[in-house]
């Protein structure tokens, strides 16, 4: 970089080549199989110089910038082709402003030019006419020789819709849970000192209230699991225990319908290192399938035991699956209840195998009923 280069940057370099040289990198590529495999790309890609100039854009990657061919963004760099604010704050354009020492892409496109694979991410302002939006990018760059020149292909996917959705559900999760919790506050203290047979009804709404504020942690847990947002909490656990707080939470919940739960009273095996709540989320989707397929009356049962390294819960109702939907069963949005049910036993397997580091299956049979199970490891590895 020569002296007049570097007192015209923040950061990366601010040298540039010429249009002409540029062009005739571009005809590089013309003529070469790589624009036709690029452009049958769903990914959006721009390839770089060395001087983290655009000498080719593929198809998706021209459509999203809103121009109508790659000649409209030849030469610039990637900030300035996506309109980046900070480039109006930058002494040589993308890449040479304070701003852009924490930007993800220049990073990456850095990295590639040393010769390495780097993928990072990128939230940008850009102005759209007069009219400021925020974009979230997923940015991956990777060194490239063709015909004996260096170039860097950098690819981006715009990742922005999602980054919103998570962030719209982290504030509707938090204020849902911390109006819920509240309610189920509020009618277990009334239930406490309301005498008589209002005491038995606000105890119904209490019941009701921390069934609603379950239901909510399930739901925050199942998308944190499938985004792999979730994060185990390893500790030891007394199986016995957990078995017994599922048949306390549901033997007063609508969903027993008169059903006796039964629970182990001896304890054969005392301890158990695992995520409790994450567990008895598992063992509570099985138990609650169980309840809503029988009737009152039924009996459900709860027990655990060892099983070789490990440890086996099992919950058994005396019903018996049909066979299309035990061919069904685990996969995601399947229910017998209905077209916006169909998530627990979804949810069973995700986090048993992803957190647990367990597995789940059943057996159903006309003469032995229904039992799912629930396996896991004594000992998690945490590292």
């Amino acid at each position: 970089m020569d002296a007049l280069s570097q007192r015209n940057t923040a950061f990366a370099s601010a040298e540039r080549a010429d249009l002409e040289v540029v062009r005739a990198q571009y005809l590089t590529f013309v003529g070469t199989h790589c624009r036709e495999f690029f452009d049958s790309l769903p990914t959006m890609i721009m390839v770089l110089n060395l001087q983290r100039q655009v000498v080719f854009a593929n198809q998706s990657a021209v459509t999203f910038l809103g121009h109508g061919s790659v000649d409209e963004v030849l030469g610039k760099r990637p900030g300035e082709a996506l309109g980046c604010v900070n480039v109006l704050d930058a002494p040589s354009g993308c890449g040479t402003s304070l701003h852009c020492r924490s930007c993800g892409a220049v990073r990456a496109i850095l990295a590639a030019m040393e010769g390495g694979v780097s993928e990072g991410e990128c939230k940008l302002l850009r102005r759209e006419h007069t009219v400021l939006e925020s974009l979230d990018l997923n940015v991956h760059a990777t060194p490239l020789l063709v015909d004996g020149q260096p170039f860097v292909v950098f690819a981006f996917s715009n990742v922005s819709h999602e980054t919103r959705r998570r962030s719209m559900e982290n504030i509707f999760f938090h204020d849902v849970l911390n109006l819920a919790g509240g309610i189920s506050g509020l009618a277990g203290l009334l239930r406490e000192i309301t005498p008589g047979e209002i005491s038995s009804e606000l105890g119904v709404l209490h019941n009701a209230s921390q069934t609603l504020v379950d239901e909510i942690l399930a739901q925050r847990d199942l998308l944190a699991a499938e985004s792999s947002d979730l994060i185990p909490a390893y500790a030891a656990a007394n199986p016995q225990e957990l078995l017994a707080q599922l048949q306390g939470l549901y033997s007063g919940n609508s969903v027993s319908r008169g059903q006796n739960i039964v629970v182990p009273t001896e304890c054969p095996v005392e301890v158990i290192e695992t995520d409790a709540r994450l567990t008895q989320r598992v063992l509570g989707n099985m138990l609650k399938n169980a309840l809503e397929a029988g009737s009152p009356g039924d009996t459900v049962s709860l027990d655990y035991a060892s099983d070789g390294d490990g440890l086996k819960f099992t919950v058994h109702n005396a019903g018996c699956m049909p066979a299309s939907v035990q061919e069904s069963i685990f996969r995601r949005r399947f229910s017998t209840k209905g077209a916006t049910r169909g998530l627990g036993t979804y949810s069973m397997l995700l986090l048993s195998e992803r957190y647990l580091g367990g597995s789940v299956g059943f057996t159903s049979t006309q003469q032995e009923g229904t039992t799912f199970f629930l396996r896991l490891p004594n000992r998690m590895n945490t590292a």
